[in-house]
């Protein structure tokens, strides 16, 4: 539990907020990213009403407290299995107090199941709400399309290596990986005028500085909390960089902490900046 700790923001909202505040006042942005239970009993409905009120509350107590970041959401909290069209009528009254406050939200979809629908969702949405950024997976075959889809929409992109599929190994070297990541941050730096960059990949964070100094885009890192915290500073204190860290909270530590373990990122540790 006590390792489980330094990987999350909390189990309520307040713990969690209190920790972006501190981040906060170190010059890092802080993006809160609710864990919804997925309890027996409820349906699907009524666990989508549950992350409404949540998030809903969130966004509230975020502008009270003038948390500076935004929100992480994942739309399959929110019926997306049943239809983007579902999960907009969802997000949507959500996205408009996310707005008046000023605040952006990521859509999370870096599983090939649901890569379709959430940037259907996504393209649905981005007219009204001009804050609204979505996860594109470097792993999916389709990245490059939906990013060319995304950029011509003048849409936001969270871009990340992504996750192998569940109970499964990596299905690719990891040089290829990395080596799309490249051209996908190629493109954003040719196309975007503001994106994310969430990845700990020592090499790719130094091709991305590399990059920023001869073509000036609007960018942030992104990088999960408790993984390579010094390397965040790092980013802001000695680079200049904006960098913001994920901050999941939640009684479903489970499932932040699964995609660490299927993103390798337990056992990483901090990672350094070339000198």
């Amino acid at each position: 539990m006590e390792k489980m700790s330094s990987y999350l923001a909390g189990t309520t909202r307040d713990e969690a907020l209190e920790r972006a505040r501190h981040l906060n006042k170190e010059g890092l942005g802080t993006l809160l990213a609710p864990l919804f239970g997925q309890d027996e009993g409820f349906s699907e409905n009524d666990r989508a009403d549950r992350a409404g009120e949540e998030t809903e509350a969130l966004v509230k107590a975020m502008g009270m407290k003038l948390i500076r970041g935004g929100l992480s959401l994942d739309p399959r909290d929110f019926e997306l299995d049943n239809g983007w069209a579902r999960a907009m009528e969802r997000l949507s009254p959500l996205l408009v107090r996310a707005e008046e406050f000023g605040y952006g939200v990521w859509l999370e979809a870096e599983d090939s199941e649901t890569a379709g629908a959430a940037l259907d969702l996504y393209l649905g949405l981005r007219p009204r709400f001009p804050h609204l950024g979505i996860t594109l997976s470097a792993r999916l075959p389709r990245a490059l399309s939906d990013l060319a889809i995304v950029t011509a929409s003048r849409g936001r992109v969270r871009l990340v290596k992504g996750l192998p599929p569940p109970n499964t190994e990596a299905d690719e070297n990891d040089g290829d990986l990395s080596d799309r990541f490249r051209l996908l941050l190629e493109v954003l730096f040719r196309e975007s005028n503001f994106f994310a960059v969430a990845t700990h990949d020592p090499q790719l964070i130094e091709e991305t500085h590399r990059l920023s100094e001869s073509q000036s885009r609007m960018f942030e890192y992104q990088l999960y909390m408790g993984v390579s915290d010094t390397l965040a500073r790092r980013l802001v204190y000695e680079r200049g960089h904006p960098t913001t860290l994920y901050l999941p909270y939640g009684e479903r530590a489970d499932r932040h902490l699964d995609r660490l373990v299927r993103g390798g990122r337990l056992s990483e540790g901090e990672e350094h900046l070339q000198s």
